[in-house]
């Protein structure tokens, strides 16, 4: 049996990515290639996530889709592509301490594509609608959630760390996953 875990350990999507050819640009988004796509519509880091076509999934999920492997195709491609010949065991690791950058990136994330469907809902449909205010409120939930998730994944050390102390310190981090369960996100939810 395949040690799925330990070999998403390896490298994250965006690396396998970029070592499989991608260019990724500093906010960590690349041209999609599932679709086609002309601007940088899929956000790389640990996971992957397209804003365009909703391809979504971990290193091994993209490296499956990418070459058209089974995931135990993919999962072996990839240990033989960043495992540097080390046999990983096939017994699951032992549990580890919650992360919390990963858990605020995972929030953030979710809710970034949460945020994403909501705006484009209430879009104007034509250039003569009016813009609404429920849109506009829409968009500025959404460039600041985005912005938030493209700090923790492209900020400094020291960014990332404040970041992680706000979220997680103050309550925020447990308010927005909960906002997750909502089937509308208000804007006093995020303001």
């Amino acid at each position: 049996m395949i040690d799925f875990k330990a070999i998403k350990g390896l490298v994250t999507a965006r690396e396998a990515a970029e070592h499989y050819g991608l260019t990724v640009n500093s906010r960590g988004m690349a041209v999609c290639p599932f679709h086609d796509d002309h601007n940088p519509s899929m956000k790389l880091d640990e996971r992957f996530h397209c804003f365009g076509c909703g391809e979504d999934g971990d290193v091994i999920d993209f490296t499956a889709k990418y070459f058209n492997l089974s995931l135990k195709e993919a999962a072996e491609k990839l240990l033989a592509d960043f495992g540097n010949g080390v046999d990983l065991p096939y017994t699951p690791a032992p549990p580890k301490p919650p992360d919390p950058a990963k858990r605020c990136h995972d929030v953030l994330l979710a809710l970034e594509v949460r945020l994403h469907h909501q705006k484009w809902g209430t879009a104007p449909q034509s250039m003569d609608d009016p813009i609404t205010t429920e849109y506009a409120q829409n968009c500025q939930m959404y460039d600041f959630i985005a912005g938030l998730a493209d700090l923790l994944s492209g900020g400094t050390a020291q960014q990332k760390e404040d970041e992680i102390a706000y979220l997680t310190e103050g309550g925020v981090l447990d308010r927005y996953e909960a906002l997750l369960q909502k089937e509308v996100i208000e804007y006093a939810d995020i303001f």
